[in-house]
């Protein structure tokens, strides 16, 4: 696969995505945290294709914080909440907003299916934030416009 055949498939699901949906502005998640295409010396990030087409893209990353200041809006990190217990993201939701970092978590299957988080773990997860309501849940969209308009308001 190509940076060209990438760009043609995003560009083909954004198209079926408006279509179904009429969302005009989302962001993006990255298969599988892979921002890739090639290996070895043929290997190319398409992060550059997802800034020109989104607001900001879900990765993966080395850390599951991202700073409003510094963090790529193109691919923001993610903490991979697969297996983890309630208490686990409990404490990194409280270790982000201490340090005022944005936390966005990626879950897949919620008891079975691939790569699950336990339906008790994430019942306690969101039981812990409608408890907290100092820290804003939101979808992605709607953060990363807000940083973009803090950053703009800055002159950052």
């Amino acid at each position: 696969m190509t940076l060209q055949d990438i760009e043609a498939d995003v560009l083909e699901a954004e198209r079926r995505l408006r279509a179904l949906t009429g969302v005009a502005e989302r962001t993006f998640a990255y298969p599988c945290y892979q921002d890739f295409v090639g290996s070895g010396l043929t290997r190319q990030s398409y992060v550059p294709i997802i800034a020109k087409h989104f607001l900001a893209g879900r990765g993966g990353g080395e850390r599951p914080d991202n700073h409003p200041l510094t963090c790529d809006l193109h691919y923001l990190w993610s903490l991979k909440a697969e297996y983890l217990r309630g208490a686990e993201l409990i404490g990194w939701a409280e270790w982000t907003a201490q340090r005022g970092r944005w936390l966005i978590v990626t879950f897949h299957g919620i008891d079975e299916g691939h790569l699950p988080i336990s339906r008790h773990a994430l019942t306690e997860f969101c039981d812990f934030l409608v408890r907290r309501s100092d820290l804003w849940t939101a979808p992605v969209v709607e953060v990363a416009r807000h940083i973009i308009a803090w950053r703009k308001s800055q002159q950052l």
